[in-house]
């Protein structure tokens, strides 16, 4: 069995995005590292962030990532799509966002440099709901067919399918 490799920080947080780009530029320009921004509305916990990770960790190790970037192929696997232009619809922040998600692939961002662009952070906006799900793609059938508290593991299967789907 080959282990994840790559070291991760999940940080959630709030602030109002008028330039995703920009926001992005700004968030690396901090020097700590890539750094993935997602839309929080679509991460269903922090077991769906770590999955995709693992996920792309893995392809990149066995050769099999469809993105030359680690965070682009983090996204394909948390959106569950196997099309970079469908993931980045699906997961990316657009202008109007309030709930993010950071991906911080070396060292987290501080509280400094959040509030610095205006953001503040706050966790809770990670956690997992059947609202997220839906948005994922998971229908009320799959949900009724399970007792809830097994729900998030419906959004996992969609990060793991991504696999056979890039085949």
């Amino acid at each position: 069995m080959v282990e994840n490799v790559t070291v991760h920080h999940l940080i959630g947080c709030v602030g109002q995005v008028d330039d995703p780009a920009a926001l992005l530029d700004s968030l690396r320009a901090r020097g700590k590292g890539e750094v993935l921004c997602l839309n929080a509305d679509m991460v269903c916990g922090r077991e769906h962030i770590a999955s995709a990770v693992d996920h792309a960790d893995r392809a990149f190790r066995y050769g099999t990532n469809s993105s030359d970037v680690l965070a682009m192929e983090i996204m394909l696997y948390a959106s569950g799509e196997k099309q970079l232009a469908k993931a980045r619809e699906r997961m990316g922040p657009k202008k109007g966002t309030e709930r993010l998600a950071l991906v911080c692939l070396v060292k987290p961002l501080t509280d400094e440099d959040l509030g610095s662009l205006g953001l503040k952070r706050d966790d809770s906006v990670l956690e997992f709901s059947i609202g997220k799900a839906k948005a994922m793609g998971v229908s009320e059938e799959e949900i009724a067919s399970m007792p809830e508290h097994l729900a998030p593991d419906l959004v996992l299967e969609r990060v793991a399918f991504v696999e056979t789907l890039k085949r």
